[in-house]
């Protein structure tokens, strides 16, 4: 058996978020309303059947209704909702749409003005580590053409 080196994490991270990635927010609903978070690990499964893998936060309150509801979307920011990222990222996630225009669409609360959004049904999910891999089959798609927001080494860019 050959032995595995151990990466130092903070290293590893710092490595990672030299690598542009487009900031989603996942969004699903709850008994008491819609909830999401932030995520930057989302990508295109296939095109047949048409499906995305997110990866979110085993034991996260997003991954736990998403769950419930089997449904999901998946929401690309702007460079204009760039406030949403950090919204979505932290704080009290209970109260993380208070003040947030969205609307619903079956049944799936989504943000007006993402540059996409692919609304999704619970097809599988995967425990990996500390996160779980889910895989939606995409059930409807939109985009539009105003910039990206993109986010390297912490910092937000346009796209």
């Amino acid at each position: 058996m050959t032995a595995v080196e151990v990466v130092d994490a903070d290293a590893f991270r710092r490595a990672m978020a030299q690598l542009p990635t487009f900031v989603t927010v996942i969004t699903t609903r709850s008994p008491d309303g819609p909830v999401g978070c932030t995520v930057n690990a989302v990508v295109s499964l296939s095109l047949e059947p048409s499906s995305v893998v997110v990866s979110l936060r085993t034991g996260g309150r997003t991954l736990e209704h998403l769950r419930a509801t089997g449904a999901f979307a998946v929401n690309a920011l702007a460079w204009e909702q760039r406030e949403l990222c950090r919204r979505f990222a932290s704080g009290d996630p209970a109260r993380r749409f208070d003040g947030v225009r969205h609307v619903l669409r079956d049944g799936v609360p989504v943000l007006p003005g993402a540059v996409a959004v692919v609304g999704c049904v619970l097809e599988d999910a995967l425990e990996v580590h500390d996160h779980t891999l889910v895989v939606g089959r995409v059930v409807w798609s939109t985009s539009g053409e105003q910039p990206a927001l993109v986010l390297r080494a912490g910092e937000h860019h346009r796209c």
